[in-house]
């Protein structure tokens, strides 16, 4: 990419389309689920992870719908919160979202699982689920337990436990010093004295060494602000029609270059992923390679949780005609200025800048949350240049 560090050249070959995309655009941008996190702390006040929460939802009442939202916006949210930053990510689950394929989209080595209790049947079903647990510890999930597991109904687990939580909220100061007492039992497991609401419940969890701390009186849990773009049930119909066809690469690339939301979805969620770091893309063709099969069919199943249930407004299907035209138009004007970029780089490029212009992001907002680091640094050194392309075309 070091060709794209020549000077600014201007082109004018090519004619400003009469009509922006912006505004179309919006139509497709909403809010994200009502989302929060807290913050998971050592005693040292060092932060070590968040859990995360859909608000719309109590504890008790999220279900596999609303769990393939909320990864639907920690993977292809528009920031300013980078939900899947360095430290771990705690997530509330199902046993039905347990077996959803969307979770092989998720940076396993980050998230830890929360699996909720049996209650009375713990003793029945704790063996029988066991091979599910244990194969979500081999994909590189870590699993958290509340202090029930500490029960005897639940010793098949016990060496499945990475996590375990205890909820200062339901027990009184000996039971919990009790519970911390039990867990040490548990060969491994880090103790993370949860729901502390209090000063007291503070000292009592630092007194008898809880290794990680979490509650209102260690810090609040925070709302978070961001967007996501939801595809229509229309691009996921057109998606899903592809992938059941097996679509080879070529027409899979077609279909997102036409379909600008289920573009900004899988750029998004790439990068989350931090996809480059395993398979290595400078390319739209590249990228779509590099997901499994397997992969590509979970994404269709998590946006169909979540695609927009409206019809196909005049104002929508404006953007999704012009798209294609004017990514294609900056691409080509990119190429005449630096000839020496292959063309397939330039196209993936135009691509995410065209769709950042039409959200309101600068350029280099969209460089930093949608193109892999190799293309994105040359394209922050040139964002003025770029910038030019985008105004000129739009």
């Amino acid at each position: 990419m070091h060709a794209m560090v020549q000077p600014y050249m201007p082109h004018t070959s090519a004619s400003p389309s009469p009509t922006s995309p912006l505004a179309a655009a919006l139509v497709f941008t909403s809010p994200a689920p009502p989302i929060a996190w807290q913050p998971i702390k050592d005693p040292q006040g060092t932060l070590i992870g968040h859990e995360i929460f859909n608000r719309s939802r109590t504890a008790s009442a999220h279900t596999l719908e609303s769990d393939l939202a909320l990864t639907h916006a920690v993977l292809s949210h528009i920031e300013p919160a980078k939900l899947l930053g360095d430290g771990m990510l705690f997530l509330n689950t199902t046993f039905e979202s347990l077996r959803g394929s969307h979770l092989d989209l998720l940076p396993a080595h980050q998230v830890v699982l929360e699996i909720p209790s049996l209650g009375h049947a713990a003793s029945s079903e704790a063996l029988a689920r066991r091979p599910a647990l244990e194969a979500l510890r081999a994909k590189g999930f870590a699993l958290a337990f509340n202090h029930s597991v500490l029960d005897s109904a639940y010793e098949p687990w016990h060496d499945l436990v990475n996590y375990l939580k205890i909820d200062f909220s339901v027990l009184t100061a000996e039971r919990a010093v009790l519970m911390l007492q039990w867990a040490r039992r548990i060969s491994g497991a880090t103790l993370i004295a949860d729901k502390i609401e209090s000063r007291a419940q503070l000292q009592l969890a630092q007194e008898n060494k809880a290794h990680l701390l979490q509650g209102y009186a260690v810090s609040r849990p925070e709302s978070v602000s961001a967007r996501v773009v939801l595809p229509s049930t229309a691009d996921v119909a057109a998606l899903s029609t592809a992938l059941s066809n097996q679509a080879q690469t070529a027409a899979l690339v077609e279909l997102l270059q036409q379909r600008p939301a289920l573009m900004f979805n899988l750029l998004r969620m790439a990068h989350s992923q931090v996809l480059e770091a395993r398979t290595p893309y400078l390319s739209l063709p590249a990228l779509v390679q590099a997901y499994p099969a397997e992969h590509l069919r979970a994404w269709e199943t998590m946006l169909q949780a979540v695609a927009a249930k409206i019809p196909q407004l005049p104002e929508v299907q404006q953007c999704e005609k012009l798209y294609p035209r004017q990514s294609a138009e900056l691409a080509s004007m990119a190429q005449a200025m630096w000839p020496d970029v292959p063309a397939d780089s330039l196209q993936l490029i135009a691509s995410a800048l065209l769709l950042g212009h039409v959200l309101g992001l600068s350029v280099e907002q969209t460089a930093d949350q949608l193109l892999p680091g190799a293309l994105a640094q040359p394209v922050r050194l040139l964002a003025q240049e770029w910038q030019r392309l985008l105004q000129a075309l739009t």
